[in-house]
Formats: structure tokens, sequence, C-alpha cells
């Protein structure tokens, strides 16, 4: 064989290489071990689901995915948890979660204010704040805050503790602890800086937030990633139960309450069918760990300690089966059940996923033997999996599993009021499966929130924002996917047919510029503002005092030293100019126009006020010398004449 020929072979062999192992990673494409948590509200607050148009109001506990939106409204705060990272929303502000993964949490802020508090990055681990103005990026712990005023397209960073990296067109800007900076263009060259501002009562309550975290003593048993530990310590004590190690038992719970009851099912991809729970305390232990019932009671077994935890929809087997449909007949309307799983026990997902996360999904929250959770996933990938041959612990507990209508489970009701009275008998006869077999429904989408009208401007949901990382694919519509997910109940769509039925009109790529990697790119602080006809130079020995940013004072965009203009710009910048000129003329004169008016309307009064003063004086005179009675006064000349002896006095 020639060289050339040879080449081409290899070439040949290597690009179906590639194309195997690009297929195989598709088709284990694993969810993300890490989703946000809605953890605290103030005032109106409302959510869109990915992929959907419509905006509901917020429910405590509902997973944040990709996709999601959020808007506070008037007077209103919202907390997000991620990790040991929390993002609170002052009022009036809209963001997105553009991206979700054990990389990276990258979120889309159009207007308002966000606080961001990262208590420990991993290696490799990114936060991201999308801007209109700029990328924002975080890679090691800290306090920031970022304002974006959609008036003046104004983005505002502080940086209370830690450090980060601002990313514009062709451009880049580090931000250190102490920064606090506005920028005004999208180059970040147009820039001001300050001291740190005054905190504010959305700085405050930040802080009292991330103290509450900093003081829970539920971080005595767990790693601080595991979302929703602090509400534990208000509702439930932990204490040792013999080779569990430190349980955690709930302290308000009803008669007969047991794991999964208090809450409804909602769909979100790409894990399926997922628990929401009502109780305050309901997130961590959805999630993560295991429960055991102990003398009657039920707790809660975490994860192993400094470990990062895996997040799974729901920790439980599902009950079902023809058999049980037809002994728990409905009318058509057959049950669907579930027990939660308990210590040691292989949580088998309804979803594909790789080797490595069947075991870090499993490892992560419970003690359980390699060698057993390896034998289940060669029987879970192969698809030869029976579960129905594992003894789970909690099926024969005495009200450990929970049933309800079809409608129920499909439509995200309270599952609490719908729960069906079941027998021994019922509880055995049941199959356990790893799959809820229903298709969902756009309720099911939705979830439990109600219709809202609070929701953002629209330019604030279309502006377009500047990203370092580009995001992933936006959500399709439900209804894109709703026939394909019928076909196959409770199961989500495979990666093959997802990419076959890809949302060619991605809303999602058509509101971001991704920046990337920028060859070149200016160091804009190096550089210095266009603003204030800063230079680079080297620093002076003495601290240059900065004014605190005052908040009160709204940005102001105008033209600055140095500003190189495009003629195109300069010129609708001078028609403007002379336009505003005419208009101040125009104003000018009309002011004058008013004063001369004004001055002669006040002369004019004063005359007609002396003249009826005359007139009123003269009246008086006259009706004093005609008066009865009164001897009159002779004339002054008369008088006078009267007076003088030179006067003849026989004149007339």
């Amino acid at each position: 064989m020639s060289n050339p020929s040879r080449f081409f072979a290899l070439m040949g062999v290597l690009l179906f290489s590639l194309c195997t192992a690009s297929t195989a990673n598709a088709a284990y494409a694993d969810p993300s071990g890490r989703v946000a948590r809605l953890s605290h509200t103030q005032g109106t607050v409302s959510y869109s689901p990915a992929g959907e148009d419509e905006w509901f109001g917020v429910v405590r506990n509902r997973p944040l995915i990709r996709g999601n939106r959020l808007w506070t409204d008037r007077d209103a705060r919202a907390e997000f948890q991620v990790g040991s990272a929390s993002l609170r929303l002052g009022s009036n502000t809209s963001v997105e979660i553009l991206d979700l993964s054990d990389r990276i949490a990258q979120v889309q802020l159009t207007q308002g204010t966000l606080n961001l508090s990262v208590r420990r990055v991993y290696p490799g681990q990114t936060y991201e704040i999308a801007t209109p103005t700029l990328a924002f990026t975080i890679n090691r712990s800290g306090r920031y805050r970022i304002d974006v005023d959609p008036r003046n397209a104004v983005t505002t960073i502080v940086v209370w503790e830690g450090a980060g990296e601002a990313y514009g067109e062709n451009s880049r800007f580090p931000l250190r602890a102490g920064d606090s900076v506005r920028f005004y263009d999208t180059d970040l060259r147009d820039y001001e800086m300050y001291g740190l501002p005054r905190e504010d009562d959305f700085d405050r309550y930040s802080l009292e937030r991330d103290r509450r975290l900093e003081r829970s003593a539920s971080l005595r048993y767990l790693d601080d990633d595991v979302v929703g530990y602090a509400d534990l310590d208000e509702y439930g004590n932990w204490r040792p139960v013999g080779s569990y190690g430190n349980v955690w038992f709930p302290s308000q719970v009803e008669a007969g309450w047991a794991p999964y009851r208090d809450g409804h099912w909602v769909w979100q991809e790409p894990w399926g069918w997922t628990w929401v729970d009502d109780a305050p305390w309901g997130f961590a232990p959805s999630h993560y760990g295991r429960w055991v019932n102990v003398s009657n009671r039920w707790g809660w077994i975490p994860g192993p300690r400094h470990v990062r935890p895996v997040y799974a929809p729901a920790l439980v087997a599902f009950v079902g089966g023809s058999g049980w449909s037809v002994s728990l007949s409905l009318g058509g309307n057959s049950p669907i059940g579930w027990f939660p799983l308990g210590p040691r026990e292989v949580y088998v997902p309804s979803y594909r996923a790789s080797r490595d996360y069947f075991k870090r999904v499993n490892v992560n929250n419970t003690v359980v033997n390699n060698t057993t959770i390896t034998n289940v996933y060669n029987n879970y990938s192969s698809g030869t999996i029976n579960i129905n041959q594992v003894k789970y612990a909690n099926r024969t507990v005495s009200g450990a599993v929970t049933a309800v209508p079809r409608t129920v489970f499909v439509n995200a009701q309270p599952v609490q009021h719908s729960a069906l009275r079941l027998d021994r008998q019922a509880v055995t006869t049941g199959e356990i499966t790893r799959v809820a077999p229903v298709a969902p429904s756009v309720r099911s989408v939705i979830g439990a929130g109600k219709a809202l009208e609070a929701r953002p401007p629209h330019e604030a949901i279309d502006r377009r924002v500047f990203v370092r990382n580009a995001p992933p694919p936006g959500e399709r519509p439900f209804a894109a996917r709703e026939q394909q997910l019928q076909k196959n109940p409770g199961r989500v769509l495979e990666p093959s047919a997802t990419t076959a039925v890809q949302n060619r009109d991605d809303k999602t790529a058509q509101k971001v510029r991704v920046i990337g990697d920028q060859r070149g790119a200016v160091d804009a602080r190096a550089a210095g503002s266009r603003r204030t006809g800063d230079k680079p130079g080297t620093p002076s020995a003495a601290p240059v005092q900065l004014r605190p940013l005052d908040r009160a004072v709204a940005p102001k965009k105008e033209p600055r030293a140095g500003t190189v203009e495009h003629s195109r710009d300069k010129a609708l910048k001078d028609q403007g100019d002379a336009q505003e000129q005419l208009q101040r003329k125009a104003a000018s004169d009309r002011q004058a126009a008013e004063q001369e008016q004004a001055e002669r309307q006040r002369q004019a009064e004063k005359q007609q006020q002396e003249q009826l003063q005359r007139k009123a004086a003269s009246e008086k005179k006259d009706a004093e010398q005609h008066q009865p009675g009164r001897r009159r006064q002779p004339d002054k000349q008369l008088q006078e004449d009267a007076d003088n002896p030179n006067v003849d006095k026989n004149r007339k």
C-alpha cells in the first residue's frame, strides 16, 4: 500500500473510532449531578418551565433546572441554591438558568439585582453570570453582587470577597475583592471604579441568609453541597442509630406519615418523574440519602460526609403491574404506587446513565457494596435487570407504600389528599418497577403552580446577553415532545430521539453571543477607562481613595474624553444634539413669551386696582360733603383769602 493510501486508511479508521466514541457518549449523556432549589421567597415570584412561555406562581422545593426562568415582581425577593452556592434576586429581576451541570452554573441576568454567595468551588468548576453588557465568571469562593440597569444598558459588579473576570467584546477585565465597577459599554473600556458601597436592605438580607447556613447544626453531619441542609435544624433532630450512624428524625409530621407522601410529582427531563415535597425541610431527604424505619418512626440517613452528593429525582421504587391494577381497579384509572429506598439499597434510574454516574448516584448517597452496584449496573445496562428479586426493607413496613390514581400522579395533584388505602395483600402483589409507566401531560411539566400575570417585560426576556461558555440548546416545548413521550410511557427521550427532533428555532442560541476564547483580548483594566481618560502606567505608592458607590445615583451614559465614534453614530449624535438645541431654544422662547404676557397682565391688573382705589376715594369724599347735619367745610382758597389781610374783602 502506498503512503498516501495508508494515510487515508488510517484517517478513516480514526474518524470511525471518533464517531463510535461520540455515539457511545451520546448514548450515555449523564444528567447533571446537581440542580437548583427554590429555597426562599418574599412577595410575588413567578417561574416559567423550560421550553414553555407561560408563567406560574413558584412552588417551594421545586427543583430548578436548565431552561427555567424566574421573575421577582415589585418588592419581591427570591433565593435559590446550587450546591454550596446561593443566588438571591432583588425586586424586578429577570433570570434564566442557561446551563447547570457539575462543571458550570450559568445564569442569565437581563435586569435587576443578583447577589451571589459561593462557599466552595471544586477544581474546574465555574459560575457565570451573563448580562447584556458582559459575561462575569467566578472560579473561587466569595460574595458578589451584579446589578443590570436595562434603561441605560449598564452593568455594575461589586466584589465583597473573592475575585472574578468580566468578558466583553475583545476585552477582559479582572476584578478582585474590594472592587465596585460600573461598565457602560460592551468592550469594557467605558467604566467607572468606586469604593465598596454601603450595604442596603438587600445586602443585609443576603448576609443574614448566609449566616443561617454557616450556623446550621446539620453541617456536623452533612456535606455543605447537600442542598437544603439548614432547614433540617428547625424541623427535626439528629441522633445516632446503631450501624446506620447519625440519623435525622422529623419532628413535625402527622401520625401515619411516610416519606414521599406530602407533595406531588412533576416531569423534568432528563430525569423524568420527579418528587416535589411540600414540607419546608423536604428537599434534602427527598433527593439524597435513604430512609429507615426505627421503632415505627421514620428517619433519614444521609450519604457519607465530605463526599460530593449526587442529586436524584426521587429515591424510590415504584409499584405497579397489570395484576395490581386489576386488584385496585378504579374504573379504568389504575393506580401508581411507590415506597422509599432503604439503607444499602441500590437506586436504579429510569433513565440511561453511564457506569460512572450509576456508581456515584449510589455510593455518594448511601453506604453500599461496590460489587453489588457493579452487578446491578451490568443487568441495568443490558436490559435484563429484574428488581422484583430484590428484597426491599421498606416495602413491608406498615404504611410505607403510597399509591394514588393515575390522574392524580400525572396532573401534579397533592398526593396526601388522594392516597389510597392499601391492605397487606395489595402491597405484596404489586410488581416492583424502576419506572412509573405513565406518560406525562403538560400539567406534569407545569407542576402545582397557578397561572400568574406577574412576568418580566418582553424586552427583558428577549434581551441578548454575552456568555463566556456556550450553553447547550434550549429545551423544546412540551407539545413538540409529547407524542414521542407517549410511545414509551414513563421514560425520557433517548439522545438519538432528541437529536432527531432537535429544535431548529433554538431561542437560547438566538439570544446569546458567545465570547469564547479571545486571543489578544485587551486587558481593559490595565488599558484604563475612556470615561475618565485614565492612562495605564505604574501605580502610585499611595493607595487611591475611591468614593463609595452610591446606588441612589442612577448611572448616566455620556460621551467621554478619548471616545472614538463611528461616522454614522457621530452623525446621529450631531443630529440629536441639533434637535436638542432647537428644543431648548423653543422652550426658552416659550418661557420668555409667557413671562412677557404675565408682566402685561400684572400691569393691567395694577392699573385697574389704582382706578378702583381712586374711584372709591372720590365716592367717599362726596358722601362726606353731602352728609346731613354736618357743616360743610369752606373752600380751601376762600379760607386762605379770609386769613390774608391784603385781600380785598369786598371782592367777589
